[in-house]
């Protein structure tokens, strides 16, 4: 006698609902699992997205005006400068460039445009800042050592408000092969990050200066190094020439030359 091994209507009908309950629980958990990491990620991009404008609001665009400007020739050359921060974590306007940025200069004053700090109508932030010390070696291509002073300090005019929220860059002395950093500067005159590693720590048997993994395009000289883990400034781009386009003078051989020169208390 054969066996009647078709599953009644009930069992039908649990099995049915079985495998829809399970469904439900299916669809719920993947549901929840939404929920919950696409406001972690939308929050971690507005995070990072707003960091690196929080970077950029300390980096300002520099205009030279040179000698032929005056006799009716182009005359202007461009760079980078960017906020430092005190010991406190706020910035009395000191901004550090690169020397040969505003070597040129036929005024101690050099025009700033603050691409990411807007005035009450909405306008970038523009602005004047003064030549407060500079080195006292020129930078020459032929000459590789004087790239180890190729470091100026500014100070912005006492008329210029910067928004409370700006503070500037803290400064760092340690650096490390394949450490990761940004660099954030004005390339042809437009805004621009770039990030790679330290590809070495010294350069020509001298520790004043270090190599990127990558190369330093013309305006941005003077453009900060940036740790973003460690949030330190580790060094000025001074790149510049077809043999140099990955150079960056150290920040513990700016303290150095400020203190040799005294006004490294101005930024303490």
């Amino acid at each position: 006698m054969l066996l009647n091994l078709t599953p009644s209507g009930h069992e039908l009908q649990r099995k049915m609902l079985l495998e829809h309950s399970s469904i439900i629980r299916t669809l719920f958990i993947c549901s929840l699992v939404l929920l919950i990491l696409v406001p972690i990620c939308v929050g971690f991009c507005f995070i990072k997205a707003n960091t690196e404008t929080d970077f950029m609001c300390n980096v300002a665009k520099i205009e030279v005006y040179s000698a032929d400007y005056l006799t009716g020739n182009s005359g202007i050359s461009q760079g980078t400068a960017f906020l430092i921060a005190n010991i406190d974590g706020s910035t009395d306007g000191y901004m550090l460039t690169a020397r040969h940025v505003i070597t040129q200069a036929v005024s101690e004053k050099v025009n700033l445009t603050f691409p990411y700090l807007y005035t009450d109508d909405d306008n970038e932030l523009e602005a004047t800042a003064s030549i407060i010390w500079k080195t006292d070696v020129d930078w020459d291509g032929s000459d590789v050592n004087t790239l180890r002073y190729d470091v100026a300090l500014l100070k912005l005019d006492d008329s210029v408000a910067l928004p409370e929220y700006v503070s500037g860059f803290k400064l760092g002395e340690t650096i490390n092969v394949k450490q990761n950093v940004s660099i954030y500067g004005f390339p042809e005159g437009e805004e621009y990050a770039q990030d790679g590693q330290i590809a070495s720590t010294s350069f020509k048997e001298t520790d004043d200066l270090f190599i990127l993994s990558f190369d330093i395009a013309p305006g941005m000289s003077g453009a900060p190094v940036y740790d973003e883990e460690a949030g330190e400034v580790l060094g000025i781009a001074i790149g510049h020439g077809n043999d140099l386009q990955r150079i960056c003078i150290s920040i513990k051989r700016i303290l150095e030359l400020m203190d040799q020169d005294g006004v490294k208390n101005l930024i303490d």
